[in-house]
Parts: structure tokens; sequence; C-alpha cells
């Protein structure tokens, strides 16, 4: 008897803290959540670090080359023996260069920097996608496993309360005492479902932990009404035309073609010579005293005219052309089975809904009452506890399986096709 009673206050401690029943809990609504994973999380902090660091790279892009001076002094006089003869009878230069880039390769720069800020952009919108996908799903997630963990703590309550009055009876004769093993029996096979679950329900508290940037455990608030808001199936039409108007991942692919268009301009320009302009003060040195010079450089396109590049950038130009056909198909086959299991999802939870409603409260809570008042068999009662545990592990099931349809519908449509009740 004491060490039912002691694991009964283990397991009692073990469900107090495995479902966040602390002081440092935190009960918040899906929009909440949502506000503080944009507030707090980190990933999603460092990838906008990223899209300023490409704006200021599209900064540097639009700069000129600065000009070069150069200044010379003599070293060294050897016809008057003079050392750093620089006065008004020896020997000084000054020049004066400016590089003139030609081709367009300050425009190609300047694109291409603007558009891998737009590359930026999209991959931290493809982030923030795949994490709030996440969040979401773990958010309903962690309701419905807070419930039935509710529903397996008042079960072995209920059943601890029975052991103690049979065993009372066993004791005097009254009933058998296989009856008392079948219901520790039942017991331990519910504790075991609950442990199991509790540990599910820590891991994915601990995922919202990580995502929300929070110390607290995280209590999810849902208003149940909201389940209805998943109840409507939309068209497959409109979702493959959400999905490719919407989704990040698949402007990634177009801005990536139009990166390797931009780079492919960017090194058929380089292979135009850039010129040199340049001016020079000699005081002393050139055919005249205190001359002043300017002339023009370029560099001769003899041999290397840039043609591995060129052709390099040709290859990658068709790459991203091929990825992108690529993610189109990948995009399609993802709306095709979000669209089918949404579907099913609905169907199984209407079906639920319908079969899953008061009445089946009110029933068990009568056979429970029955059969402490030894008005049922303990078959009877134990089939009954059986399938009121199965259909309560079904439930939860349904739920979960309908609130993750709805969420991949606007994970690969890139949409609110479904919207949440705040």
């Amino acid at each position: 008897m004491i060490k039912r009673w002691t694991v009964f206050l283990v397991l009692s401690i073990a469900f107090i803290a495995a479902t966040a029943q602390t002081n440092d809990t935190l009960k918040i609504t899906l929009q909440q959540a949502d506000s503080a994973f944009l507030k707090n999380n980190l990933l999603l902090l460092a990838s906008q670090y990223g899209v300023q660091t490409q704006q200021a790279l599209e900064i540097q892009a639009k700069l000129y080359p600065n000009p070069v001076f150069t200044a010379e002094f003599n070293a060294y006089d050897p016809q008057n023996n003079k050392e750093f003869h620089v006065g008004s009878t020896g020997e000084k230069i000054f020049a004066v260069e400016q590089l003139i880039l030609l081709g367009g390769k300050r425009s190609s720069a300047i694109k291409m920097a603007k558009q891998s800020t737009q590359l930026a952009q999209l991959e931290f919108e493809d982030l923030l996608r795949n994490l709030q996908l996440q969040l979401h799903i773990s958010f309903y997630t962690l309701q419905q496993q807070s419930f039935v963990l509710t529903k397996y703590h008042q079960q072995l309550s209920l059943l601890d309360t029975l052991i103690t009055i049979y065993e009372v009876q066993a004791a005097k004769g009254n009933i058998p005492v296989k009856d008392v093993v079948r219901l520790k029996s039942a017991y331990f096979t519910i504790n075991n479902d609950k442990a199991e679950l509790a540990l599910q329900y820590a891991a994915e508290n601990k995922k919202i932990q990580i995502l929300l940037q929070q110390q607290a455990y995280i209590k999810p608030i849902i208003n149940e009404a909201s389940y209805s808001n998943f109840e409507r199936q939309p068209l497959l039409d409109s979702m493959l035309q959400l999905a490719l108007a919407n989704r990040p991942d698949y402007k990634i692919a177009d801005a990536e073609i139009l990166l390797a268009q931009y780079n492919l301009r960017a090194q058929k320009a380089q292979a135009v010579p850039d010129i040199n302009l340049f001016s020079s003060y000699d005081q002393r040195g050139g055919a005249f005293n205190n001359q002043i010079n300017a002339g023009i450089s370029m560099p001769l396109p003899l041999w290397n005219r840039n043609q591995g590049n060129i052709k390099a950038a040709q290859w990658q130009h068709k790459t991203t052309q091929t990825l992108q056909q690529q993610k189109s198909i990948e995009i399609s086959a993802e709306v095709r089975e979000a669209f089918a299991n949404m579907l099913r999802s609905i169907q199984e939870y209407k079906k639920a809904k319908q079969f899953y409603n008061d009445d089946f409260e009110t029933v068990a809570q009568g056979v429970s009452e029955n059969f402490k008042n030894r008005n049922i068999s303990i078959i009877e009662f134990m089939d009954f506890f059986e399938a009121y545990n199965q259909s309560v592990a079904e439930r939860q099931r349904v739920n979960i399986q309908l609130i993750t349809g709805a969420e991949w519908v606007n994970y690969v449509t890139a949409a609110k096709v479904y919207k949440y009740e705040k």
C-alpha cells in the first residue's frame, strides 16, 4: 500500500512538472506566440543581419574607383653630389591617375548587389515560413497533449480510488483478488501511456521555448471553436496559384536566374578593357622644365578576353533555369499532397466530432459511478475504460492531424488560407 502511494505521489509530481503547472508558466495565445517569435528568435535576427549586410554591399557597389596620387622625389643627384635634391634646381614629379570602368561593369555590379539583397530578403522570408510552421504545429500539439495528460491524470486518480476500495473489499472476501489485480494492471498501463506522452510533451515545450527564446514553460491558450475554421477545404487550383505567386523558395529560384543573367553580363563586360587617365607634373626630368603631361593607358585584350568566366556564367544561367523548373514541379507535388491530406483530415475530424460529444463524458462518469456502486461487472467497466482511452487518444490524433494539415496548406501556399481566431 505504501509503495503504491509512493508511486502515485512521484507520478503526480512528474505530471505537474510535465504539464508546466509552475510559477514560471507562460500562458499565451497563438498570436502572442507569433509576436514573441518575431521579436526574440535569434535565427531570424541573424538572417535579418544578413539582409543588412547585403544592403551595405549594395552601397559599396555604387562607389566609383578612387583616383591615385603619385609623388616622386630625387634621392641622389650624382651631377651635383646632392642627396634629396628637390629644391628649385632639383627634381620632383607629381601625377594623378583615374581608372574609368567601361562595358557596363559598374552598372552590372550594382544590379548584382541589388539582386543579392533581394535574395537575402527572400531567404529571410523562407526561414520565417519554416520556423513559423514548427511553432504553430508545436503550439497546437502541446495543447492537445496537455488535454490528454489531464485525462490520464483524472483516470489514474479514479483508478487509485477504486483500487483502494477494492483492496478493502478483497481483504474482507467480498470480491475476488483478481479484480484488484486487473485494476492495478490498468493503472500501470495508463501510467506508461502517460509517461510516454509526458516525454513528448516536454520535447514539444522545449521546441517552443527555443523558438520563442523563453525560459518559462509554455501553456497554449486556444479557443476550441477555432478548430471549426479548418473544416473548409480550399480549391486545388487556387492553392497552386497561391503557391507559385507567394512561395519565397520559388521566388528565390526566379531571383537566382536573374542574378545569373547579371553575372553573365558582368563577365562579358570584363572582356572590355578599362582605360586609365592620368596627368603629371615633372619639374626637370622631361624635355622641358616644369613640364605638365597627360595620357591614357589600357590593356590590350589579345589573349585573355575572360572566355572561361563567360562560359562558366552561361552554364550557371542554364543551371538556375533547370533548378527553377525542378522547384515548380516540387511545389506542385507538395500542394497536391497537402490538399489530399487536408481533405482526409477534415473528413476524419468531422466524423470524430460527430462521435465525441458531451454525452461521451457523461456516459464515462456514469459508468464509473455504476462500477463504484458495483452495478456493473469489472469486465464491463474495463472494456469501456479501454475504449474510452482509445477514443481520447484518437481525438488527440485527429485534432493534431487537422491542425497540421491546415498548417501545411498555409506552408505550401505561403498564404493565410486558414486563419486563426484571436
